[in-house]
């Protein structure tokens, strides 16, 4: 029986444990799902102590900025972890 990859659905051995195709890491069963990221539109402005992020992450501090974006320490309010989420700026005009 064939492998299947979750991400290009290419057929690999049963003994395989990345895609031949594409190098995604092959898992046996079928309760594989490949988890997905939500992007979305940052805020105007700056973001302080207190703001909510994507209804779900609360600003603790600013931890850094650079030529592409900022980087907050959050708190995950689903599962109360400190995690650091990155704000990149948009450049459109």
């Amino acid at each position: 029986m064939a492998n299947t990859c979750p991400k290009c659905h290419s057929d690999n051995l049963d003994t395989s444990r990345f895609c031949a195709d594409c190098g995604t890491r092959l898992f046996p069963g079928d309760d594989f799902s490949v988890a997905q990221t939500e992007t979305i539109e940052a805020p105007k402005e700056e973001l302080t102590r207190g703001t909510t992020l994507a209804s779900r992450y609360d600003i603790i501090e600013e931890l850094g900025k650079g030529g592409m974006g900022r980087v907050y320490r959050v708190e995950d309010t689903n599962s109360l972890n400190w995690d650091a989420s990155n704000v990149f700026y948009n450049k459109k005009n």
